[in-house]
């Protein structure tokens, strides 16, 4: 389905909204297990990593036209929460990641997880990382009709934080989340990618633009080199 793209304002910003996989943690191998484990289950094939990389975030939905014909969104979440905690220690932290969340909690930003996984899976994930409590909303995937490039989940999050979508920025290191950013109305950060409103190498840039942000007018100005120099010292 198609989404208009509303127009994303220079209203100052209010709140961030975190991508998971590959910006809070890196889960891919835990996630590979996973999946390979409930095909499995159903005596199918091993799909290889190189298939689920190909995929990788998604969302349920879509892992379920794909991976799983035939299979509920809901009773697949399910079952994805009973086989993820045997694989907890595949996960890592992504570097600079909890800094950076504290940096803009610190600062008055509030904050949420919008992801394609299963909220509640997302939760126990995040908890086993490190970053328990340092959230004021999670949206995820079993929640929605459709999950991220659809503008949904980001809407649902802004909602949950009682903020406007335009006066959220996501944080993420997909195409797909630049473009549920862009449909939702929402300014985006890509993660080392191209295509949002400005981009970082390193989560240590994260906090000075968002500070930078909520005090412009005109919040779709980066900060120069200085500045941001002066704000993270």
């Amino acid at each position: 389905m198609e989404h208009s793209e509303p127009q994303r304002s220079d209203e100052p910003l209010e709140a961030v909204l975190f991508d998971m996989d590959g910006v809070l943690v890196d889960s891919f191998e835990a996630w590979v297990q996973v999946v390979e484990a409930c095909r499995a289950r159903r005596g199918l094939p091993p799909l290889g990593i190189e298939t689920i990389r190909e995929s990788w975030g998604q969302g349920i939905q879509a892992d379920c036209e794909t991976f799983f014909v035939g299979s509920e969104p809901a009773a697949l979440a399910r079952e994805y929460n009973a086989e993820f905690p045997r694989h907890l220690g595949r996960i890592r932290q992504m570097d600079g990641a909890l800094d950076a969340v504290r940096i803009v909690r610190a600062a008055g930003l509030r904050t949420a997880v919008v992801t394609n996984t299963p909220a509640e899976l997302a939760r126990r994930i995040l908890n086993t990382a490190g970053f328990d409590g340092l959230f004021d909303a999670f949206a995820g995937g079993d929640e929605v009709p459709r999950g991220k490039p659809d503008p949904a989940l980001l809407r649902l999050a802004a909602q949950r934080l009682g903020t406007a979508p335009s006066r959220t920025v996501l944080v993420g290191d997909t195409p797909i989340d630049i473009g549920a950013a862009r449909a939702a109305g929402v300014k985006s950060i890509g993660y080392r990618l191209d295509g949002g409103d400005t981009r970082i190498e390193r989560l240590a840039e994260l906090p000075p633009i968002c500070l930078e942000w909520r005090a412009r007018k005109d919040s779709n100005l980066r900060p120069s080199a200085p500045e941001a120099d002066a704000l993270s010292s």
